[in-house]
């Protein structure tokens, strides 16, 4: 599942502004159909979804199923690989970002799902300038419509084997060298009691970023007790409370 706050609704309580978005699964239009019928049923307004679903389903298909239901994209992904590790040079990775920004903007997507790429066989500091001018270039190619663009702060970074580091961290790398409408999506995986949310959340997703819970069957009890953490925290806090670690909360 993917969390955000609706930023466009300042006026109501922080917990209300939570939105909570569910991970598309279907591969044609009956299954879609069905899955979409049963997020209205649970009251699902958001949902992300993946390109190849779209290049399968066809685009003005899912979006008239969606907008029937009353459901809104909440990401779409993923395109970038700006360093080459998506198999594809700078100049073609800028052409297929270019092709994904209008695609999401299509579907009336709120937010596009980008993988900068790792630092393959660029010197630490041509990665990043490749990254920036690749970001930058998506937000500019999307003009004045209403997109995002996400960044998963664990893959600013890509492959374990060969991550770009950075200074500070990813969020703080996005805040200082991107627009602010280049935003981390913050990234939650393992299992059990190593299922967190990570330093900072609150303030990220407060200053537009989102959450993703990566789902399996295994990790929905620990998804839900995240969820129940971040309505706690937003809650306490217009209650005038201060809860302990605000910002590192586990679901110890």
């Amino acid at each position: 599942m993917e969390i955000h706050l609706n930023h466009s609704r300042t006026s109501e309580s922080l917990a209300s502004r939570v939105i909570v978005s569910r991970v598309l699964k279907s591969s044609n239009i009956e299954q879609l159909l069905r899955e979409v019928e049963g997020l209205q049923q649970q009251g699902f307004r958001y949902a992300a979804l993946r390109r190849q679903q779209a290049h399968r389903i066809g685009r003005e298909k899912i979006r008239h199923v969606l907008d029937d239901a009353g459901i809104r994209v909440s990401s779409y992904g993923y395109c970038g690989g700006f360093t080459g590790t998506l198999g594809m040079s700078f100049d073609e990775a800028m052409e297929d970002t270019s092709r994904a920004v209008d695609e999401a903007i299509e579907l009336g997507a709120r937010s596009l799902i980008v993988l900068p790429g790792a630092r393959g066989v660029h010197t630490w500091k041509h990665s990043l300038k490749s990254i920036r001018i690749g970001l930058q270039s998506a937000i500019s190619h999307a003009g004045t419509a209403q997109l995002k663009l996400l960044v998963p702060t664990s893959e600013i970074i890509a492959s374990d084997r060969d991550k770009i580091t950075v200074p500070g961290s990813a969020v703080q790398w996005l805040r200082e060298n991107t627009s602010s409408r280049i935003q981390p999506l913050l990234l939650v995986r393992g299992r059990g009691r190593q299922r967190t949310l990570p330093r900072g959340w609150k303030k990220s997703l407060l200053g537009g970023a989102s959450l993703r819970l990566c789902n399996r069957s295994e990790t929905f009890f620990w998804n839900q007790r995240l969820l129940t953490r971040v309505l706690s925290v937003f809650s306490s806090q217009e209650l005038g409370q201060t809860p302990v670690a605000q910002d590192e909360w586990t679901v110890d």
